[in-house]
């Protein structure tokens, strides 16, 4: 993820979202869409609550776990 994340950087010539608005948080985050800020998406190995705790005092309050988004297969 910060691979991909340092080169689309170079060629936007514009700073990592977790430069810009998240320098503080104990994980990785990347952007998603149009590097807007509009969706990220955040790995780390904090607990539920302190992700949902962080996120909601940067003003952020909808969070959807990994499980929430993945399609899964019918065996």
């Amino acid at each position: 993820m910060l691979e991909h994340e340092n080169i689309v950087s170079k060629i936007l010539k514009r700073k990592r979202i977790q430069e810009e608005r998240f320098s503080d948080f104990k994980g990785t985050i990347k952007s998603l869409g149009a590097w807007g800020g509009d969706f990220i998406l955040a790995m780390t190995e904090l607990p539920e609550k302190e992700l949902r705790d962080y996120f909601n005092q940067k003003g952020l309050s909808v969070v959807f776990k990994y499980e929430e988004l993945i399609l899964k297969r019918k065996a």
